[in-house]
């Protein structure tokens, strides 16, 4: 008669395999989950970075586009309200459009899900002449949450 069936080293090797793939697949999961949430940070940008191209668009490229601060003859201009729609998602905490020659959005994310306060800034790079032919080329991104592999 032939003994048929794994003996207890096979299934211990096999235990201590599946044990070394999960603790190598769990934490990449967790990082590609928190990267996934993070969208919803940088998409708080989207609306101001559309708004700030409009308002260079119709303005040539003021300068007065590049803030929330009201100017005199600047059509299209950011407004609060804007920035305020933004930073009602639940995991932004805040969104602000700040710049004198070059628009810079930031966006902070709220505290849960795993964040804790990381920015999402995205830099306007203008070419031209301001009030002229001024035009954003390229936005970059930067901030910490850049820094953690986020964007």
């Amino acid at each position: 008669m032939k003994n048929r069936g794994f003996t207890l080293i096979e299934l211990m090797i096999v235990i201590a395999i599946i044990g070394i793939l999960a603790a190598v697949a769990v934490p990449q999961y967790s990082q590609y989950t928190k990267r996934a949430k993070f969208t919803e940070v940088k998409l708080a940008a989207s609306p101001i970075k559309t708004s700030v191209e409009l308002c260079y668009h119709r303005n040539s490229g003021a300068d007065g586009c590049n803030n929330t601060t009201p100017v005199a003859g600047i059509d299209s201009q950011v407004s609060t309200l804007t920035l305020q729609k933004a930073a009602a998602a639940s995991l932004v905490a805040s969104v602000t459009l700040t710049g004198t020659t070059a628009p810079v959005i930031t966006v902070t994310a709220s505290n849960q899900d795993g964040f804790s306060g990381e920015t999402f800034i995205l830099t306007g790079q203008p070419i031209g002449t301001a009030g002229v032919n001024k035009t954003i080329s390229e936005w970059v991104e930067s901030g910490t949450a850049c820094d953690q592999g986020y964007c």
